[in-house]
């Protein structure tokens, strides 16, 4: 027997070896294999589309429960400070009617006396004949004064004592929608991370939907807007264009706000106590997380009793940004300063009327009208 013949069987066993331990191409695959690579990255993919609205609901129903409630405590505050003043003035008013009550039972004696003792309250020996018959025309008037200012109090009062039960009722609520934001934001990161760990095409597919989305309803109300402006309703012509946003055009290169990760909706328009809606885009992300410039300009540092901690970014593109509910600046950030594109200006809290942390965006042009941010932060983020 030949060489090559005696080694002809064992070559053959080492190749059909060595394709039993080699990697199976990709066109090789099983269609069941295919098949539920598809399916898990469509899972993933459905996922990231509940994730993130179902963090956008919780936090967009937090923040208007934290609307209503800063509305109810400021008056409360308000109302504290007219009773305040209207105990001053009922004080004043009883001195002056206790002096009328002295001068009475002099000119009156007896009559006075049994006046008071069938009298239910000072009140009611106050306004009571007796007395009244032995006052001028100026007393009268005090007394008429005392009883309203007296009525006005009671009901004052009533209505504070009102409006607490309903704080004390929203505060519960708060608490139970911060819980509930708190666990969808955790199985939001956990659905973010294993999305950008084993499902890139998901990933993509997800951030390209949202994307559209924003883009087509901005379209939406731009043709709502150009309609209503044919029509001659300058006033829904408005709210039409300020609810679409800013044109790409107009923003080219912004970057996001948060440099980190953030879940956000559109909530713009959405009811706020008063009447009022909401002018801006919340944008979920952990406290301490930087915020950037998301163009060149100038800032102003602020403080407001809703908005908390704030900066605003006056761009070289025409536009302002608002930034809200920050934690703290940056070491040297000053007034009047020029920011560069993507330079940290702040970092994410809850200052102000927030109870969790957020950025609450602002933006528009430089005449100063907000418009909607959600086109052009879903397009950078």
């Amino acid at each position: 027997m030949s060489p090559s013949k005696s080694f002809a069987p064992v070559i053959l066993v080492l190749l059909l070896a060595l394709l039993a331990v080699a990697p199976i191409p990709a066109g090789a695959q099983t269609k069941g294999a295919v098949e539920n690579a598809e399916a898990a990255q469509e899972q993933a993919y459905r996922q990231l589309l509940a994730a993130n609205e179902a963090v956008g609901q919780a936090l967009s129903e937090l923040e208007a429960i934290d609307d209503e409630v800063h509305a109810l405590t400021y008056t409360i505050t308000v109302l504290d400070r007219k009773i305040v003043e209207f105990d001053e003035q009922v004080a004043e008013l009883k001195a002056s009617a206790q002096e009328l009550v002295v001068e009475a039972y002099t000119n009156s004696g007896t009559g006075l006396v049994t006046a008071a003792f069938t009298a239910g309250s000072i009140q009611d020996l106050l306004t009571s004949q007796t007395l009244i018959g032995e006052a001028t025309e100026r007393d009268l008037a005090s007394l008429d004064l005392l009883t309203a200012v007296n009525r006005e109090n009671d009901r004052l009062k009533a209505e504070v004592a009102e409006k607490r039960a309903e704080v004390e009722i929203l505060q519960e609520n708060q608490k139970v929608l911060v819980e509930r934001l708190a666990n969808e934001r955790t199985k939001a990161d956990a659905i973010y991370a294993e999305a950008q760990d084993k499902y890139k095409d998901a990933y993509d597919r997800y951030q390209a939907e949202l994307k559209r989305q924003a883009e087509e309803e901005a379209r939406r109300k731009r043709e709502e807007a150009a309609r209503q402006a044919a029509a001659n309703n300058s006033s829904a012509a408005a709210t039409s264009s300020a609810a679409a946003g800013a044109p790409a055009s107009s923003t080219p290169g912004v970057v996001c706000p948060v440099a980190g990760n953030t879940w956000f909706t559109n909530t713009w328009g959405a009811p706020r106590s008063g009447g009022r809606t909401h002018k801006g885009v919340d944008m979920m992300a952990s406290t301490g997380t930087p915020l950037v410039a998301m163009d060149s300009g100038r800032v102003r540092l602020n403080w407001h009793y809703a908005g908390g901690r704030q900066v605003y970014v006056y761009a070289d593109n025409g536009y302002f940004y608002y930034y809200a509910h920050l934690n703290g600046y940056p070491a040297g950030l000053v007034n009047g300063q020029r920011v560069g594109k993507g330079q940290v200006i702040g970092y994410v809290g809850s200052t102000g009327n927030a109870s969790v942390p957020h950025l609450h965006l602002g933006m528009g042009p430089s005449s100063g009208v907000y418009i909607n941010p959600y086109p052009t932060v879903r397009a950078a983020c």
